[in-house]
């Protein structure tokens, strides 16, 4: 299916058409290419009607399955890959990196963590990146195809029960342990008022993986402690304390959490609140969705999860393709790029963003006529300054390609893209 615009640049209930179709209108000239990913035409000729289409959308914390549907038909799916990982660890990395500058024998600067205060509905750069790519997807489609109505997946998980793999029903995932009980009331009973590392009366409340290594405020993480234990362990790992108190402490490790219910949880009500600013908003489910795709012998993928979501899911598939579209970011602010103990290992001089035209992240086609290299490849490129680019392909990255035999087909948009076939009902 390819989008439709008309000639004044507005989308067009007409579409989406067929491939068929869109290859008549162009070969007649009646049309002409807008953009390659996702395949858009517009028409010549002056073509106004008024029908409307619905997204569906399932969030994830990896992947976001994307659904554009009209009352009967499936048209368009799509799979958003998120760069949220990278972020977290490009961040790690850089507060490495600055705590380092201030360890060393150096001129020295005061930390100035009361210069950063978070606003009242701040979220990690890492979890706002994901649901920045989802709102972004949403406003960017809306210029192809008009779209009124967006259908989420408004998911709730009680993360303590999952941490113990226990299998919750219903109200069980919002309802857990913790459930109209405050946090410290909760420690006390949960330990029978007894240290947790020397059996007697519990005084305070203990991180058992020290805040210094890495330790969250988790309820896995909290233990209660008597005075004594708490000073003697400080930020001791639990089996170096208990070498010292000659005791086996295993059964008070803690448990590793479900990093990912917890990332969607907190940019699901920013995701709803910002698309419902552009149009009407309807949740659904987990459950649903789940039920939905069960019913219809979907296999279990994010596109047919989003097709699932809310109440309606009886719609016709009418495509076999899924596009692919992975976050890439558009480029970095650092001047000089360091290597892993933070010293400079190129030049601190800016480097030109564009080479002879071409931008790293535009899509472009490369007719390679001679050489060791001859071929025909279309991919995104990474620009370098010596004029021999790198062209990432659905085969694999090939490297230096002249830019005399690169030609721009799209400009770069910080995503990466890739045309992939569903996969076929169970």
């Amino acid at each position: 299916m390819v989008f439709v615009l008309s000639r004044n640049k507005k989308p067009l209930a007409l579409a989406p058409t067929s491939n068929a179709r869109a290859r008549v209108l162009l070969k007649n000239g009646k049309a002409i290419v807008v953009s390659l990913y996702p395949f858009v035409i517009r028409l010549k000729e002056l073509k106004e009607t008024i029908q409307c289409f619905e997204i569906k959308l399932d969030p994830g914390a990896s992947t976001t399955g994307v659904a554009i549907v009209d009352k009967e038909k499936a048209l368009f799916f799509f799979g958003l890959v998120h760069r949220g990982k990278a972020i977290k660890k490009a961040l790690d990395s850089r507060r490495a990196i600055r705590r380092g500058r201030r360890a060393r024998n150096t001129r020295y600067r005061a930390p100035r963590f009361n210069n950063r205060v978070r606003s009242l509905n701040w979220l990690a750069p890492s979890v706002k990146s994901r649901a920045d790519n989802v709102i972004n997807f949403v406003k960017k489609y809306q210029r192809f195809i008009p779209l009124n109505k967006a259908t989420i997946e408004r998911v709730s998980f009680d993360n303590s029960s999952m941490a113990n793999g226990e299998k919750l029903y219903g109200t069980q995932y919002q309802q857990g342990s913790l459930y109209q009980n405050k946090l410290r009331d909760f420690i006390f009973a949960k330990n029978n008022g007894q240290c947790a590392y020397c059996g007697n009366k519990g005084e305070e409340i203990e991180h058992i993986v020290p805040r210094s290594k890495g330790g969250t405020d988790s309820i896995h993480n909290l233990a209660l402690s008597c005075r004594e234990c708490n000073i003697k362990k400080g930020t001791l790992s639990l089996k170096e304390f208990g070498k010292i108190i000659n005791k086996d402490l295993s059964h008070i490790e803690p448990r590793k959490l479900p990093k990912e219910a917890a990332i969607i949880q907190s940019a699901r009500n920013y995701t709803i609140k910002e698309i419902a600013k552009i149009m009407e908003v309807e949740t659904g489910e987990g459950w649903e969705t789940s039920f939905n795709r069960k019913e219809r012998n979907l296999p279990k993928e994010h596109y047919y999860d989003a097709l699932c979501v809310g109440g309606k899911s009886d719609y016709v598939i009418t495509t076999k393709e899924v596009l692919e579209i992975k976050a890439q970011g558009r480029g970095s602010r650092q001047m000089t790029r360091v290597d892993k103990f933070g010293f400079p290992r190129t030049s601190p001089k800016p480097t030109a963003k564009s080479v002879n035209g071409f931008t790293t992240g535009d899509i472009v086609k490369a007719n390679v006529t001679s050489g060791l290299k001859q071929g025909n490849y279309l991919g995104r490129v990474a620009v370098r300054s010596s004029g021999y680019f790198n062209i990432s392909t659905s085969d694999g990255v090939i490297q230096g390609i002249s830019n005399k035999y690169c030609k721009t087909i799209q400009k770069g948009d910080g995503y990466e893209y890739q045309l992939k076939n569903t996969k076929q009902t169970a």
